[in-house]
């Protein structure tokens, strides 16, 4: 493994480096993901009337749509994966510094060689941030469908969340 991303980076970057802010900036979006638990304890409180020291839930209380509650909760991760984009030019502009190494890998009998190195790294970076968010709402989401009393779900939650990443992703409303 170790060998196979040393030759997916231009020569003379160190990829645990890069590794190393990758990882920083997934670490910064589950943090920032986390603020979901805030939001979500605040909507739950407003289904409930507290009388002394019971808490009694209303009647009609409905939770918001659970898309509502997530909000922009995985921005972090939109924002690393934006930045891989930013890495892939880094890493084409740096074999036109120092040794002028571009030249050099035009020449190489795979053509491909340069597409490879600068890429290689920001395409595994995009991937990691789309697989932890999915994982991470799909956490979320478990959660809020388990705590939330079953008479306060608005029906369709699933559906809702498709919808929502359709129109997101494409800007086309189903």
């Amino acid at each position: 493994m170790k060998e196979w991303l040393e030759r997916s980076v231009p020569v003379g970057i160190d990829y645990r480096t890069e590794l190393r802010w990758v990882g920083n900036g997934l670490l910064a979006g589950f943090i920032y993901s986390l603020s979901f638990f805030s939001r979500y304890l605040h909507e739950y409180n407003m289904l409930f009337t507290v009388e002394g020291t019971e808490k009694i839930l209303d009647d009609g209380a409905v939770m918001p749509v659970f898309m509502t509650i997530m909000n922009t909760r995985m921005v972090g991760f939109a924002t690393v994966a934006g930045c891989m984009i930013l890495l892939a030019a880094y890493h084409y502009a740096y074999h036109y510094r120092g040794s002028k190494s571009i030249y050099l890998m035009r020449r190489l009998p795979d053509r491909w060689e340069l597409f490879r190195r600068c890429v290689t790294l920001p395409v595994l970076g995009v991937v990691s941030c789309l697989c932890i968010a999915f994982i991470i709402m799909l956490c979320y989401y478990a959660f809020y469908m388990w705590v939330t009393p079953e008479v306060c779900l608005a029906p369709g939650q699933w559906q809702k969340i498709w919808q929502e990443i359709w129109t997101a992703w494409l800007g086309v409303r189903l």
